[in-house]
């Protein structure tokens, strides 16, 4: 990720709680945490928290008492900002509905949902606990708590779905949405079960170019409905209704990561070297690591002049706003954006409709079309 551009004295922390957080861990996991928050948090108490994000897959199997210490704990560490974004990830089963208000009372001031489809057969071969009418309902009932502050993940690119399938859905789930909405072109990593499966015929997905006019049509659908594609997997009806926590990743800011697996980015106070760490991800591990030392950190890397520029060129470009010269010469100690990139390469896609340089500003973004395509062209304007 791009490092510290814009505000470089407010923070966000990210708390990773994976499907190992059973019920009878409760207290021992909520422990580390703290011990971690603690530990990670003490050399930054001059700073401010704009953002808090439970993620990971699980937080919401969370009590949500033990939730609230923890946002208490970190807002007694470094404050958090008056109008600070405290999101929880959740999945739309019963009983993580069930806990919704009291989540809400615990601090929670933003709601994601993994709704993922509509299908309940391909919810079910995803292992997905919940149908796609629950996966409304919970997003219906977010929504009378959480006005305004509501977000879902949907994906599309999924086994044997038509072109038509995805239009029907999309539109169905957007006359659920809040303010805000979430959707993913499915990606078949090397090495996963979907991926042997693929090689293997038992799963055939849409071909390239029908993925293509699902991106397109999700694009055109979205912006009918009135929601602004600002990030490429990220639609808002408003500025004010976009994901500050995400945000922050693709502006450079800084985050702290809490927990099993969790990533952080920061500028270490003490030497000024920018740094990214990585928590060990066996959650027992990492426990305890966190009892013996305060922290469970599994790597912790000083991160070179050359990948800052090129994370921040590479995230920045995700955003449909792009980056700035002033965002770029941040990080890389005074070179200019334009000194930095393939410039002959950067034009040559400005004159194709894919980018959008203005020289004036010193700003580079993506169109809609170059968003498309932006890991491409990434390869070519990158040296």
């Amino acid at each position: 990720m791009p490092e510290y551009t814009a505000a470089p004295g407010v923070y966000s922390v990210v708390i990773w709680l994976l499907p190992e957080y059973h019920y009878r861990y409760h207290e021992r996991i909520t422990g580390a945490l703290i011990q971690e928050l603690r530990y990670s948090l003490a050399p930054h108490k001059d700073k401010e928290l704009r953002s808090i994000y439970f993620g990971g897959g699980t937080p919401s199997l969370a009590l949500p008492g033990n939730i609230g210490r923890i946002i208490d704990e970190a807002n007694k560490l470094v404050p958090l900002t008056n109008n600070a974004e405290v999101t929880l990830e959740s999945n739309p089963t019963s009983a993580e509905v069930a806990k919704m208000r009291d989540f809400k009372l615990a601090g929670i001031n933003r709601y994601s949902i993994g709704v993922q489809t509509l299908d309940d057969k391909l919810l079910r071969k995803m292992g997905r606990l919940h149908t796609g009418a629950e996966g409304l309902a919970a997003v219906d009932r977010a929504k009378t708590l959480f006005p305004g502050r509501v977000t879902f993940d949907m994906i599309f690119g999924l086994e044997a779905q038509t072109l038509q399938q995805w239009q029907t859905e999309l539109k169905t789930a957007l006359d659920h949405a809040d303010r805000h909405i979430s959707i993913y072109q499915l990606t078949v990593e090397p090495g996963t079960p979907l991926f042997r499966d693929q090689q293997a015929k038992r799963v055939v997905l849409p071909s390239g170019d029908v993925q293509v006019q699902m991106y397109e049509s999700t694009v055109d659908i979205c912006k009918d409905r009135g929601f602004r594609q600002y990030e490429v997997s990220s639609f808002a009806t408003h500025q004010s209704a976009e994901s500050v926590h995400n945000k922050g990743y693709w502006q450079g800011q800084q985050w702290l990561g809490i927990g099993p697996s969790a990533h952080s980015r920061f500028t270490d106070p003490a030497s000024g070297q920018r740094i990214c760490s990585v928590r060990i991800p066996d959650t027992r591990q990492w426990a305890l690591q966190c009892e013996r030392t305060g922290h469970g950190t599994g790597k912790a890397l000083v991160v070179s002049d050359a990948d800052a520029k090129q994370e921040a060129v590479v995230f920045g470009l995700r955003m449909l706003d792009g980056i700035t010269n002033a965002q770029f010469t941040a990080v890389s100690g005074g070179e200019s954006l334009a000194s930095y990139l393939c410039m002959d390469r950067v034009r040559h896609y400005a004159s194709e409709g894919y980018l959008q340089w203005n020289a004036q500003a010193a700003c580079l973004a993506p169109t809609r079309r170059g968003m498309q395509v932006i890991d491409t062209i990434l390869l070519e304007i990158i040296p």
